[in-house]
């Protein structure tokens, strides 16, 4: 697969690049060191060096390295240093040894000190059942890894432990943990920084969707990721991004964007300088396509200038297992162009026995078609069990990726990004510092908050206590008016009540005076009439009086019983001031009979039971 090809190619021209001369040194100071600890630290710099040259004296220089450090009891640095030679092993297939190394390393488990050294032996493990493919073991084991990485801080090697999990998820066609996995990995990736590796996972991801039918989100998801590599300026990553494209647009039969996508392709690879082993892969596949692509479009004479090249390019006995594949399918799709079934049959046949390449689709074709040529040569034993064997593994696979899908759309991965929990320590703590930041913040704000609205009650409260007292002051005024006022009501009283009395003498006299009585003249009758009159102003005035005292009360009293009228109302005024019904009769000058009758047509008025008396509503009111 192209991805991972690049990968393994990205990663060469990374740990390459030590020359032989730091080689030679380190030896040379390892010869002439005595001392245990600076043999040990020597030891482990140059077989490191030997490994990421490549050279087979790595394996030599590592079990010395061991064998010391086992003596000097540094087990942390077993665990942590082993993982190069273990590694060394699985690239060299001897799976069988580097599974029985990481086994005894792991039981200095209780002398290890650091979480990451039994996590780098699990991660290791799981890479030898992973390349023995025992998905199961291996994903138990990265999920180990995993979690010790967690732990320890090694927020990297986590990443990478989630990475390499999603792949024995995608490997065992668990789809769901596959992208959950992958999700991870991103995240933590682009947490660190290391957005060459975040991109290495989101591409693969895409491809794990295509074949998973989702051929058009992986169309789109990788629009995202060759913008970022674009902008990156990073033209490794572009170029595995438009290789994927043009392998599904081959999928699924758009000839025309394909041939746009390997032109696009090798303006990308053009520019790779840094790296010459992979640019020398990049042209290669671009060449292996368009071999495919003019088989499609029928161009033999196209299709016979490019198969010189497919030919000369698997004469390279340095070739990996992808492109050997990829090398068998474009010879595949030309013989059957060509109608060659004999140089078709064994290219079929090779290309059926390929395992681990993700190339289902291609291999089930090459099946089908290995069926057809054995019907039309009469071999039907042959092909019915070719077909056969098809028909079973297409209903498993259109099976698994029905259920994937149905998986993938309830889990709501449909959307661009599912919003990546990251799970490393650094982040984390990142993370609870903003948190309590906000936290003291929001703490801030609220006191401030508080502070403001206590001197606002405050504000309030003074306020209002001052406009009580202002109240309390005008009541206070007000009362002492009404009793000022009410004073002089009772002396004008006082004074009418004789005047009244004077009148009484005034019609004494005048019968006197009819009676030719002594000592009674019209004079003295005249002139107690123009006290009389003086007596009539006085009146008018309490009168005035009483309204200013109770004009609250008689506005009232006119609300509530608009039938009143103002002789009634006159009379509950008197009344509320205290008058009895003969004062209020001599004040009216009329009878007290008139005044009770008065009172008892009010009662009615105001709807008064019998029991209830008048003057105590009114003075309720």
């Amino acid at each position: 697969m192209l991805k991972k090809v690049v990968f393994v190619l990205s990663l060469f021209c990374t740990i390459s690049g030590f020359s032989q001369y730091d080689i030679d040194s380190l030896k040379t100071v390892l010869n002439k060191t005595a001392n245990k600890k600076d043999r040990l630290s020597t030891l482990g710099d140059l077989a490191i060096q030997l490994a990421k040259n490549g050279n087979d004296e790595q394996e030599i220089y590592f079990k010395k390295y061991l064998a010391l450090a086992k003596d000097l009891e540094e087990y942390d640095l077993i665990a942590s240093n082993s993982r190069f030679l273990i590694q060394y092993y699985i690239d060299n297939v001897q799976l069988d040894t580097a599974k029985k190394l990481c086994d005894s390393l792991l039981k200095f488990k209780p002398f290890f000190t650091k979480e990451s050294s039994e996590a780098h032996l699990l991660l290791k493990r799981a890479g030898v059942y992973f390349n023995d493919e025992n998905y199961e073991d291996a994903i138990e084991d990265y999920n180990g890894a995993q979690e010790l990485f967690m732990q320890s801080g090694d927020s990297i090697f986590a990443a990478d432990a989630y990475y390499y999990c999603g792949q024995a998820h995608a490997n065992k066609n668990d789809f769901l943990n596959a992208v959950t996995n992958f999700n991870k990995a991103v995240g933590m990736y682009e947490v660190l920084g290391d957005n060459q590796y975040a991109m290495i996972v989101s591409s693969e991801m895409t491809d794990l969707y295509s074949r998973n039918g989702f051929v058009e989100k992986s169309l789109e998801e990788r629009k995202r990721l060759l913008q970022r590599a674009k902008q990156a300026n990073n033209a490794m990553a572009q170029a595995q991004i438009i290789g994927q494209n043009f392998l599904d647009y081959y999928k699924i039969g758009d000839y025309d964007s394909m041939k746009a996508n390997i032109d696009d392709f090798l303006i990308v690879v053009a520019d790779i300088d840094n790296n010459p082993a992979a640019k020398e892969y990049f042209k290669s596949f671009a060449i292996l396509h368009k071999l495919y692509l003019a088989c499609a479009k029928k161009n033999i004479a196209t299709a016979n200038k490019l198969m010189d090249s497919v030919l000369q390019i698997s004469e390279n006995k340095e070739i990996s297992t992808y492109m050997e594949s990829d090398i068998l399918g474009a010879k595949a799709v030309y013989y059957e162009l060509m109608e060659d079934e004999e140089k078709l049959v064994p290219v079929l046949e090779a290309l059926m026995a390929f395992k681990n390449t993700n190339r289902l689709s291609t291999q089930i074709k090459a099946r089908a078609k290995l069926a057809n040529i054995y019907t039309k040569k009469g071999q039907y034993v042959k092909a019915i069990e070719l077909k056969d064997y098809n028909t079973k593994l297409i209903d498993s696979v259109n099976s698994a990726q029905k259920e994937n899908r149905f998986l993938y759309y309830q889990s709501q991965f449909e959307a661009e990004r599912k919003q990546i929990e990251l799970l490393e320590q650094d982040a984390e703590i990142q993370q609870l510092q903003i948190e309590t930041t906000r936290r003291n913040n929001l703490i801030v704000v609220i006191i401030l908050i508080s502070i403001i609205t206590i001197i606002i009650i405050a504000f309030f409260y003074l306020r209002n206590r001052q406009k009580i007292k202002e109240q309390a002051y005008q009541n206070i005024l007000l009362n002492n008016k009404v009793a000022t006022k009410t004073e002089e009501i009772n002396e004008l009283l006082t004074e009418t009540i004789q005047h009244i009395k004077s009148k009484e003498r005034i019609a004494e006299n005048l019968q006197k005076l009819s009676n030719e009585k002594e000592g009674i003249t019209l004079k003295s009758i005249i002139a107690d009439l123009k006290a009389n009159k003086a007596d009539n102003t006085k009146l008018l005035l309490i009168k005035q009086n009483i309204e200013q005292v109770n004009f609250e009360f008689i506005k009232k009293l006119k609300e509530l019983h608009p039938e009143l009228s103002k002789t009634d109302i006159e009379i509950c005024s008197l009344a509320r001031i205290g008058l009895s019904r003969k004062e209020i009769a001599n004040l009216r000058n009329t009878s007290i009979d008139a005044v009770k009758m008065s009172r008892i047509r009010i009662k009615k008025k105001l709807n008064l039971a019998e029991e209830q008396g008048l003057d105590d509503y009114i003075n309720a009111l």
